[in-house]
């Protein structure tokens, strides 16, 4: 596919609170092609954030190969905490997820692939100042088995690939369709409020397609509607 898509969208933001320790954000990504995906953070200690990150599609923009449809990539500008960073992390396939057409070896559910994603901090092509990613980049791997060579993120390779494949994968391997991420955290984090206060973006292939949710402020753009379509449940 030549060029990208830069897609902002007015996406929903739903938390619900599970225990007095621990909280649920899900923010959900998509545009008219088809593509989305669907974020759910969840505070498991003042250190810890869990991500699972999924890729919901049920289409790709004309054009699209194999590589293109992958999610690879969520960023976020801050964390609402001043000099916080992402320090480490691990990163599993979901419990009814695994990996296709890995070259080295495949995981079903609950698989190790901290060796094929990482964190990093921006921005970077594209992604903002905080990112969980597959692509290469700027990345430090969580750490792990290597599925897939070469040994480093080595993205979109490894990427997530919507169920049922919407584009043969033509040799790439992907996880299909979802991984849940843990990151470590430099300093202690009160909640999640930092999610209705920063943009977020996910990104498909090697930068071919980015889906952004806006910042409230930024969101006046779009107008009423727009600004209605972010909420948030307690």
């Amino acid at each position: 596919m030549s060029g990208k898509i830069t897609t902002a969208v007015a996406a929903s933001i739903a938390g619900l609170a599970l225990t007095a320790s621990a909280s649920a954000t899900l923010v959900s990504f998509s545009d008219s092609s088809g593509l989305a995906a669907e974020a759910e953070f969840t505070l498991l200690n003042a250190n810890q954030i869990q991500i699972r990150l999924q890729n919901t599609s049920t289409g790709v923009p004309m054009g699209f190969d194999s590589a293109d449809q992958l999610l690879t990539g969520l960023s976020w500008n801050s964390f609402g905490v001043a000099g916080q960073t992402i320090t480490g992390g691990t990163a599993v396939t979901g419990a009814t997820s695994s990996s296709i057409g890995f070259s080295i070896a495949n995981v079903g559910p609950g698989g190790d692939v901290g060796g094929e994603w990482g964190f990093g901090a921006g921005p970077i092509s594209g992604l903002g100042n905080h990112f969980i990613s597959g692509n290469n980049s700027g990345l430090t791997l969580f750490g792990g088995a290597n599925l897939d060579g070469p040994a480093n993120g080595d993205g979109p390779q490894a990427g997530l690939v919507a169920n049922p494949l919407l584009v043969a994968l033509g040799g790439t391997g992907a996880i299909q369709d979802e991984i849940i991420v843990t990151i470590n955290l430099s300093l202690a984090q009160p909640n999640l409020d930092f999610l209705g206060n920063t943009e977020l973006l996910v990104e498909f292939g090697s930068s071919a397609a980015f889906i952004t949710v806006p910042t409230p402020g930024s969101m006046a753009l779009f107008g009423a509607a727009g600004i209605a379509a972010i909420r948030r449940k307690r």
